[in-house]
C-alpha cells in the first residue's frame, strides 16, 4: 500500500468513527486562536480524550466533522511518514472530503513527539498560512524544550495536562459540594470517603472510569510503558534493569532529599552507573513527566544547586502500585498530592530549610517574590509533631517576612495567631477543592 492509500485508509477510518462518551476536563484551550495548540502530559493522563472533547465542542459549535481530522501518529499505517508525506495528508484529506482551501481544516495530531522533525513541519504549515488549525499532543517534555519554544516562538500555546484532579474525580462521580457549608455539610463523610479512594487509586482516567478493572495492574502496566517505551527505547539506555531500579527507588522515596552523589553511593553495587548517568536518568524520568525535582529555595543560584533536591511522582496511585514501601506512608502521599496540585496550578515550587534544620515543605513563588508557605502533616495529634511543623512554618514566615502560612492536615480545620502571624489549619481534601475552585474562578 502506497503512502496516499495509507493516508486515505486512516482518514476514512476517522470519519466513520463515533466519538466516545466524554468526561469534561477542567482545562481551557482557545481553539479559535490561530496558534498551534500543544497538549503535553504523562502517558495515559487523558490527552486523547481531551482532543475528542475539543472535537465534540467544535462539532457542537457548527463545524462539520468532515472538516476535522484526528490522527494518532502511533498508528502502524502511518509509520514511517516524513514532512512531505504529512503535507500530502492535508492535500489528501481536502481531496477526499472536497474541502476547498477557503474552508478551515482542523488537524489533531496525537503523540507527535517521535515524529522526525515534527516541529519544522508544523512551523511550515503555520507559516504558509494553509488555513489549517493544528492541535498536537505529546507524552514528554521535549515539546516544551527551549529549542522548540524558540523555533515556534509566537506560534504556539501550551496546555499542560495531568491525571484527574480531586475536583474532576468528584465531577466524574457526580458528587456536588458547597465549600461554604463545610465543615458541617452532610456531604462531608462522602467527600472524605471519596478522597481516601482518590489517594489510593490516583487520578489516571482508566482507574476511575473502569473501577472493576484491577487498578494496581493497570498502573503497573503504565509504569512499564513509560519506562520501556517512553524512556529506554527513546534514549537507547543500555542497562534497562539498572534504570528501572533507579526509577523504583525514586518513587519509593518521594519527598526525601537527595543529591546525585548520594544516589550514586546508594547504587554503588552497580559499577557501570556513574554520577553523570544518574543525572541523565533523572532528567529522562522528568522528561516523561513521571517524576519531578524540587530545589531548595535560596537567593543564590549556586547555593540552590548545591543543596539536595526532593523528588515527587505524577500520581499517588502510581506510587501505591509500584513503590517498595510507601502504601502505608500517608504523610508522604499527602505531600506528593499537594505538590502535584501546586504544579497543576502553574506555581514555581521550592522547599526551604534553615541552618537549624527547621523546614517548610513548600514555598511557592511568582516572579521574584515568594507567595505561599505550606506545611503538610497528615496527623498533628501528637504535641511534639505539631510543635515541629509549627516551628518550621514560623521560621519560614519570619525568613520570608510573611504574615500567613498553612498547615495541611487529614481533618483539622482552624487557625491560630502566633507572634502576630496567622497559621491556618485545613484538611487536604478541603484544600484541594478550595484551591481548584479559586483557580477556576468558581
Amino acid at each position: 500500500m502506497d503512502t496516499r492509500e495509507k493516508l486515505k485508509s486512516a482518514i476514512v477510518d476517522w470519519q466513520g468513527r463515533a466519538l466516545p462518551s466524554l468526561q469534561k476536563r477542567r482545562y481551557v484551550l482557545n481553539i479559535d486562536a490561530p496558534h498551534i495548540n500543544d497538549i503535553v502530559g504523562v502517558r495515559r493522563c487523558g490527552k486523547t480524550y481531551y482532543m475528542y472533547q475539543l472535537i465534540s465542542e467544535l462539532i457542537d459549535s457548527g463545524v462539520p466533522k468532515s472538516n476535522i481530522l484526528y490522527l494518532n501518529l502511533d498508528d502502524d499505517r502511518l509509520q514511517p511518514l516524513n514532512g512531505d508525506e504529512l503535507q500530502l495528508m492535508i492535500e489528501t484529506f481536502r481531496e477526499i472530503q472536497e474541502i476547498s482551501e477557503e474552508n478551515r481544516l482542523y488537524l489533531f495530531l496525537d503523540e507527535i513527539q517521535d515524529f522526525p522533525s515534527w516541529e519544522r513541519w508544523v512551523k511550515g504549515i503555520y507559516d504558509r498560512k494553509q488555513n489549517v488549525k493544528m492541535v498536537i499532543s505529546g507524552s514528554n517534555a521535549s515539546l516544551l524544550s527551549q529549542d522548540i519554544s524558540t523555533l515556534l516562538t509566537g506560534r504556539h500555546l501550551s496546555t499542560r495536562m495531568f491525571p484527574f484532579s480531586f475536583a474532576e474525580f468528584l465531577d466524574y462521580h457526580a458528587i456536588d459540594y458547597d465549600l461554604k457549608t463545610f465543615p458541617y455539610s452532610e456531604n462531608k463523610a462522602l467527600i472524605k470517603r471519596m478522597f481516601n479512594e482518590y489517594l489510593e487509586k490516583g487520578g489516571f482516567p482508566e482507574t476511575i472510569v473502569y473501577p472493576s478493572v484491577r487498578h494496581l495492574e493497570t498502573l503497573q502496566s503504565y509504569f512499564d510503558d513509560i519506562i520501556y517505551r517512553d524512556i529506554i527505547s527513546r534514549h537507547g539506555i543500555r542497562n534497562p534493569l539498572i534504570f528501572k531500579d533507579l526509577a523504583l527507588f525514586c518513587i519509593s522515596n518521594i519527598a526525601k532529599p537527595h543529591t546525585y552523589n548520594s544516589l550514586k553511593r546508594l547504587f554503588s553495587n552497580y559499577s557501570s552507573l556513574s554520577t553523570d548517568s544518574i543525572i541523565d536518568y533523572i532528567a529522562y524520568l522528568e522528561d516523561a513527566f513521571l517524576i519531578f525535582s524540587v530545589s531548595h529555595y535560596d537567593d543564590s543560584l549556586k547555593q540552590q544547586l548545591n543543596k539536595p533536591r526532593k523528588l515527587y511522582c505524577i500520581d499517588t496511585g502510581m506510587i501505591n502500585a509500584v513503590s517498595f514501601k510507601l502504601s502505608s506512608d500517608t504523610g508522604r502521599l499527602y505531600e506528593n498530592l499537594v505538590f502535584i496540585h501546586l504544579l497543576h496550578s502553574g506555581s514555581e515550587i521550592y522547599y526551604w530549610q534553615d541552618p537549624k534544620g527547621l523546614e517548610v515543605d513548600f514555598v511557592t513563588k511568582e516572579g521574584l517574590e515568594p507567595t505561599r508557605l505550606i506545611q503538610v502533616c497528615s496527623d498533628i495529634s501528637d504535641p511534639e509533631t505539631k510543635e515541629r511543623e509549627l516551628n518550621g512554618l514560623l521560621a519560614g514566615m519570619k525568613n520570608f517576612r510573611m504574615q500567613e502560612g498553612t498547615i495541611i492536615t487529614a481533618d483539622v480545620f482552624g487557625e491560630e495567631k502566633v507572634d502576630g502571624r496567622r497559621v491556618r489549619y485545613v484538611p487536604l481534601w478541603y484544600w484541594l477543592l478550595e484551591s481548584d475552585s479559586r483557580e477556576k474562578g468558581i
